[in-house]
């Protein structure tokens, strides 16, 4: 991958055909859960749904929650953990994490998860066929991580950035070469700004430890452009401060300046299932059934 904007260099070749999909079950601020398959198995990337609407959740995706080998997360707050302790006790998932989020997991009302195993502080861990690597993103959570998952068989490698208040240095660096990016894009600086949100809540959500807005995703996308990259999937989208077409009309814009030639760019919703996008360039549409968000 090369950054600037060159995006006809570095395309990534997937061995034997290999795919990996992410199917986002949902994501936003009443909860996010991604599932990721590889060739060798699964793992869900953040539990933040009580257990009973997970379940709903796999069940709309047309999965089973059988299907996941261990679940990493991304940081502890509720809407990325609240289901992870019950969900581990009820399906035997190990949660791999940061020591740090596991130490800040286990103060909080849902209670540590029976079985945590923490990620490597430098370098990859191994999980599920995976060699998931992380680095640290600015958020008002104790240790809060963007990931990027390389299917060890294939090499084909999909990143995760939720929750980060701006673009670090070498973050782009560290999201090289991916065949598909899921990327928070929060809010729309002019609708968070003449919004209902009181004034100290807009300061957090667009202060350096908050959210990412939808310029900052888009620029952020666009430094990731490569003729390799097969989809990016916009997510935590905020009901009150943004809409799907500003998001995506903003990502769209920066990855064709940056050259990037498709048009793979979805919106995950929070209330449903998005359909599997896949790294061979596959877009589902979003399942039709909209869920109960009891707990």
């Amino acid at each position: 991958m090369t950054h600037g904007g060159r995006a006809d260099e570095g395309a990534s070749d997937l061995v034997g055909g290999a795919v990996i999909t992410v199917t986002m079950l949902g994501s936003g601020s009443r909860g996010n859960a991604i599932l990721i398959d590889g060739s060798e198995g699964t793992v869900l990337v953040d539990a933040g749904f009580g257990v009973r609407t997970l379940a709903k959740r796999f069940e709309t995706a047309q999965r089973a929650p059988d299907d996941v080998g261990a679940v990493l997360l991304t940081h502890e707050h509720v809407d990325h953990a609240c289901g992870a302790a019950a969900a581990c006790d009820r399906w035997s998932w190990p949660i791999h994490a940061t020591s740090a989020t596991l130490a800040a997991l286990s103060v909080q009302a849902s209670g540590s998860p029976m079985l945590t195993v923490p990620l490597a502080e430098r370098g990859a861990t191994t999980v599920c066929g995976f060699s998931v690597e992380h680095a640290p993103v600015p958020h008002d959570a104790a240790d809060c991580r963007a990931l990027v998952l390389t299917d060890v068989r294939s090499g084909a490698r999909a990143g995760i950035v939720l929750d980060a208040g701006h673009v670090p240095d070498g973050l782009s660096d560290f999201l090289d070469r991916l065949d598909l990016l899921v990327l928070e894009s929060n809010h729309d600086s002019a609708l968070l700004t003449n919004g209902p949100y009181p004034w100290p809540l807009k300061q957090r959500i667009s202060g350096g430890q908050g959210h990412l807005s939808n310029a900052e995703a888009a620029h952020l996308a666009a430094a990731c452009a490569h003729r390799g990259l097969r989809g990016v999937v916009l997510a935590h989208l905020s009901e009150t401060n943004n809409t799907p077409d500003l998001a995506l009309g903003a990502s769209r814009d920066a990855l064709r300046k940056a050259g990037w030639k498709r048009d793979s760019v979805s919106a995950a919703p929070q209330r449903l299932p998005l359909s599997p996008v896949r790294t061979d360039g596959g877009v589902g549409r979003p399942a039709a059934t909209q869920l109960a968000l009891g707990l």
